[in-house]
């Protein structure tokens, strides 16, 4: 069955990149769209053009869906799935691009009825990094170009089916990584949540200033860059939550190295501040310059280009062999996070540095 439409729910920033890239691609797909706010949904259609059409009704909507893209924030990703749960296609492939992954499986095993149920993380693309914007006019068909893509398939999601979602990311311009669902959402607490909730500590502690106003009034790029992840709202909250203990430590070790700057200040230490400062700079650059060369990833993006999601629905390659050989990715990322959480994560809290890029690419 060749797949004809793909139905988007959520028309933010993600939601309509997502429809842009499709759009982009040589597929011959028509793309629906719903969003529970109306005006949202008709700037998705009329201003970028990243849907063909809108459906007010998410049920309607994912009655007909071939493929399902779930483009909402983690807070609304429950009730969302127990409404449309008992709609859903048998041969739907779901994909679901909320930002913590094992919740998402456990709603689907609780409410969809039947369909493939894959959790998909598209990473930005590097040259996106230093945007800083989120809102839905800053949405471009290359936000995850030349990135990864993360899938989490549910162990019921037939390996057909999987292998749609892998042609779907190759469309989106994404290799994809296949990640362990616990393991990718212990990442998300160091790398979204943490951010979050030091962008809420800034924030509060500028507005409890007694000049706050007139801080705000000259306040740019460095204060609107550390506070965007409060643009997240409350997923940042289910981010946090979501594995305490590891918040819990990754905050641990923010405060230890934010007491050892404060005593570096105190003390006057101008030269091992500004030695700090240059050795963090070069480190960042490295990072950013492996972002944009994305070489970890475990299967070159060669291998994936010119299948199409059209040529055969709920199976673009035909070879599990193909599919067996991206798993391999996982037992990579498994071995990498055991020993992350056995030794580094606690290293960090006693002031060590763990270098995650290398350690994942060994």
């Amino acid at each position: 069955m060749k797949a004809q439409n793909i139905s988007i729910i959520g028309l933010g920033r993600l939601g309509a990149s997502i429809g842009l890239a499709v759009k982009q691609s040589s597929q011959n797909l028509t793309i629906i769209g719903h969003d529970r706010q109306q005006d949202v949904a008709r700037i998705a259609q009329a201003s970028l053009g990243a849907v063909d059409k809108l459906e007010t009704h998410a049920r309607s909507l994912v009655a007909r869906a071939d493929i399902l893209v779930l483009a909402v924030p983690i807070s609304e990703l429950e009730p969302l799935l127990s409404v449309i749960g008992d709609a859903i296609q048998a041969h739907t492939l779901i994909l679901d691009f909320s930002s913590l992954k094992q919740p998402g499986l456990t709603w689907a095993a609780k409410y969809l009825a039947q369909g493939h149920y894959v959790g998909a993380s598209p990473v930005l693309a590097a040259t996106w990094l230093s945007d800083g914007r989120t809102e839905l006019e800053a949405a471009s068909a290359d936000l995850f170009k030349d990135s990864i893509f993360c899938l989490m398939p549910s162990p019921k999601a037939d390996p057909q089916a999987v292998e749609t979602a892998v042609s779907f990311g190759s469309l989106l311009g994404a290799v994809p990584y296949f990640v362990d669902p616990l393991e990718y959402d212990s990442l998300v607490q160091g790398l979204e949540a943490v951010p979050g909730l030091l962008a809420a500590a800034m924030y509060r502690a500028i507005t409890q200033s007694p000049g706050w106003r007139d801080m705000l009034r000259f306040a740019g790029l460095p204060f609107a860059q550390t506070t965007q992840p409060l643009s997240a709202g409350p997923d940042v909250a289910y981010q946090a939550l979501n594995n305490k203990i590891a918040t819990l430590r990754w905050l641990d070790a923010l405060i230890e190295e934010m007491k050892s700057l404060r005593q570096l200040v105190n003390a006057g230490e101008t030269e091992m501040l500004s030695s700090i400062f240059t050795d963090l700079h070069l480190e960042r650059q490295r990072w950013l310059a492996e972002r944009s060369k994305n070489e970890w990833a475990e299967v070159p993006a060669s291998e994936i280009q010119g299948n199409t999601i059209g040529s055969q629905f709920l199976g673009a390659f035909g070879d599990l062999e193909f599919f067996i050989g991206f798993r391999n990715g996982l037992l990579k990322c498994a071995q990498f996070l055991a020993r992350f959480f056995a030794d580094g994560a606690g290293a960090i809290a006693d002031g060590a540095h763990v270098d995650l890029l290398t350690t994942f690419r060994k």
